[in-house]
């Protein structure tokens, strides 16, 4: 990290070190008692009238080391500072103390080397100790961007301003507005329009739903529909289709997800609706669509042929997985099997389902990916009934697909067939941003093709408007680096910073951002997991010393402070600052997905950007 620290090395001082004695008193016998824990951190206090020096490590050692991420005591180092006084609630009784001091701590082969007290840094050299200043940083600054008003440049204005029944493909890296275009294209033609025009907006999150309502709030627009494909697909696939499961599958595998939306899964349809009526009575309780899903997913020869045609895109593992997965969707459900028994007694002490939570949590469920093959098969299969259900659905003037990078082939025909007559289509985008593997994105000409689009006007936006220069020009490193790894130049506005543990990690992005919080409430921060595991186990250790929001399912607040999400919750949003922890090759090995998720994050940031590893960097930058 950068820093303009004031010139101090010099020998310590009797204070000092008496700080440095007391912690390596109490080091020395933890490590005669045994192989230490990985210790971080340390905290002298004194309470009902006796003084400690306790360590903070990665487990509990009965009075000498307190687990940094449970004991209670330990919270007293993040949020309190020497001079404080503290008060914990522990097993029903109430601990009061005073906290002498306080700092985090480097331990090489169980000698302590390195001690940061909240003045500085004193440090081993040869047979003795210096001591140094603690840099001092540029804090991340508030930004007007997003809060002035818009004024759209000469080729956002163009792209905006095309004929109604013009189709458009608005691509660009981060930053350059597309979402704001495609907003703005919508305003401008229900303004040249005689009529009220009926639009639709898909996104694929539910934060950028959000996001995108509110723009269109402040543009005061009417009759705009915006929802999630997922959900939008699911309910107009209901409309449709009789019979559907009203439960949605939460836990299908990584591969289920990518076979089903693989376009390879056309190339088994043909036969699929040519198989010979089933004469099989356990059979009749489920509607057609239904029956296709069991035919289609749960037929191993039909499977084994959409990996073949994915040519090693889908690995064999899919197969097994896939029928699993379906046979476990066709079982019956417990309210089906006790249809005898009243309702109200088929319902757990909780108020869930029977089946929540168990082997049989699956059974009668459906996966948003099957509907998107639902709409494919009525359209080969063309019988009058289907027909006439389909010419039921609501239709639109226009349509905008916003981060359409991010919508399967399958699904980009299902959501063209709610074009209307002599309506269009707005595909909004950037390639570089591709983010999930199973979304089969081929480029902008095959996305159009799928949505029913021949002749339509792309539009590449060129200039970005959301970060600064430094992190601009990072980030335009990532998207163009073929296997090498891209420098990381800090400056006031990107901080690179390496930490010897988790705990130090931790300690130092809850200080820091607190003091920026301190100087400036209104900043908006994120701190982006790189999935939501790795973004709860963030949430729960920061929490230790920082007041931070886990978002989850899109529920962002959109208002200032603190929040720590996934990666794949953030498409379309930004931030004042952001921050990447763990940027370890563990995370974000030297694969493009990777390298996707990372540019994806860093180009959240409008003015500051950190980014931070616990030892080893990931392949995918060049440490400072």
């Amino acid at each position: 990290m950068p820093s303009r620290a004031p010139s101090l090395d010099r020998p310590l001082t009797a204070t000092e070190i008496a700080e440095v004695d007391a912690v390596t008193a109490a080091l020395a016998t933890v490590v005669a008692a045994g192989p230490p824990p990985a210790i971080g951190g340390y905290l002298r206090v004194r309470s009902a009238g006796r003084t400690r020096t306790l360590l903070l490590g990665s487990r509990t050692v009965a009075g000498a080391v307190l687990d940094w991420r449970t004991a209670p005591l330990a919270e007293v180092f993040f949020r309190q500072r020497a001079g404080d006084d503290y008060e914990l609630e522990i097993d029903d009784r109430t601990v009061t103390g005073l906290v002498l001091a306080r700092g985090r701590v480097r331990v090489v082969g169980g000698a302590l080397v390195e001690l940061t007290t909240e003045d500085a840094i004193l440090a081993r050299e040869g047979d003795g100790w210096r001591a140094r200043a603690i840099p001092t940083r540029a804090r991340p600054a508030a930004t007007s961007a997003g809060k002035a008003e818009v004024v759209l440049d000469a080729e956002q204005r163009r792209a905006v301003e095309l004929p109604a029944t013009t189709s458009l493909v608005v691509d660009g890296e981060a930053g350059v507005g597309k979402t704001l275009v495609a907003l703005h294209r919508i305003a401008w033609l229900q303004a040249q329009s005689e009529r009220r025009l009926r639009v639709l907006v898909l996104v694929p999150t539910p934060g950028l739903r959000q996001l995108c309502r509110q723009l269109i709030d402040r543009l005061g627009l009417e009759r705009v529909e915006v929802a999630v494909v997922d959900e939008w697909l699911l309910a107009r696939g209901r409309a449709a289709f009789a019979g559907l499961p009203e439960r949605l599958a939460d836990d299908a595998e990584a591969q289920v997800i990518r076979l089903k939306r693989h376009p390879a899964v056309r190339g088994v349809l043909p036969d699929l609706i040519a198989r010979p009526k089933s004469r099989d009575d356990g059979e009749r309780k489920w509607s057609r669509a239904r029956r296709d899903l069991l035919h289609l997913w749960g037929d191993r020869p039909r499977l084994e042929a959409i990996v073949a045609a994915a040519r090693g895109a889908l690995p064999p593992l899919a197969i097994a997985l896939t029928t699993a997965h379906t046979r476990g969707q066709f079982e019956s459900t417990t309210e089906e099997a006790h249809r005898h028994v009243d309702a109200d007694r088929l319902v757990a002490l909780d108020g869930r389902a029977l089946d929540d939570g168990t082997p049989t949590a699956r059974a009668g469920t459906i996966d948003a990916e099957d509907v998107p093959v639902l709409f494919a098969i009525a359209a080969l299969r063309d019988r009058p009934k289907d027909r006439e259900a389909l010419a039921a659905l609501p239709r639109y003037d226009h349509v905008v697909v916003d981060e359409a990078q991010l919508i399967a082939p399958m699904e980009l025909a299902a959501i063209g067939g709610a074009i209307g007559r002599g309506g269009a289509i707005t595909l909004a985008g950037d390639h570089r941003q591709d983010t999930d593997d199973s979304s089969w994105f081929a480029g902008w000409p095959a996305a159009m093709a799928e949505v029913g689009v021949e002749r339509y006007e792309a539009i590449t936006l060129m200039t970005t408007y959301r970060s600064v220069p430094a992190i601009t020009a990072f980030a335009r490193g990532l998207a163009a680096a073929r296997g090498t790894a891209t420098p990381i130049a800090p400056g006031d506005a990107l901080w690179a910073g390496a930490f010897a543990s988790e705990l130090d990690q931790v300690a130092e992005i809850a200080a820091v951002i607190d003091a920026a919080r301190a100087e400036d409430r209104g900043l908006t921060i994120a701190i982006l997991g790189r999935n939501a595991a790795h973004a709860r186990r963030l949430h729960r250790d920061l929490t230790r010393g920082l007041d931070v929001t886990l978002v989850e399912r899109g529920a962002f607040p959109f208002a200032p402070g603190v929040i720590v999400t996934a990666i794949a919750e953030i498409s379309g949003l930004e931030f004042d600052a952001v921050v990447i922890p763990d940027l370890t090759p563990e995370f974000y090995p030297a694969q493009t997905d990777a390298a996707r998720a990372l540019y994806v994050a860093a180009t959240r940031a409008r003015t500051w950007l950190w980014l931070t590893t616990v030892g080893e960097w990931s392949p995918l930058v060049a440490a400072p």
